[in-house]
């Protein structure tokens, strides 16, 4: 095994190791992508699972870079405000406004990262 720095993936058999993590944020994206479409309720795990992608991009962008192209970030963004038109009546009001400002914000960074 070869070993090429002291970070905890900095072998040879851990180095590929995070893109096993952005694989399951990317499924469970699109997973839940695909349920937001038809959802009425006043519940989304859609923006939890963003940021923990985002998360991990810091941690490790070069392999963010490569993984960003699996989500249809134009598609993923359509759902969530269309979802938010149908529900936001659902959702107490005094978290309406914070919950569409967190996705806007997540957006962008999702949007710069694939630029």
């Amino acid at each position: 095994m070869k070993i090429f720095s002291a970070a905890p993936e900095g072998n040879e058999s851990a180095d590929l190791e995070p893109a096993r993590y952005f694989n399951l944020a990317i499924e469970q994206i699109k997973q839940i992508t695909e349920w937001m479409k038809t959802a009425d309720r006043a519940a989304q795990p859609l923006l939890v699972h963003l940021d923990i992608f985002l998360y991990l991009a810091k941690k490790y962008p070069d392999m963010a870079e490569l993984r960003v192209d699996s989500l249809n970030i134009p598609d993923i963004k359509t759902t969530f405000y269309d979802w938010y038109e149908r529900c936001h009546k659902k959702i107490p009001k005094q978290f309406r406004e914070g919950i569409k400002l967190s996705a806007d914000d997540l957006f962008k960074d999702l949007e710069r990262l694939a630029a």
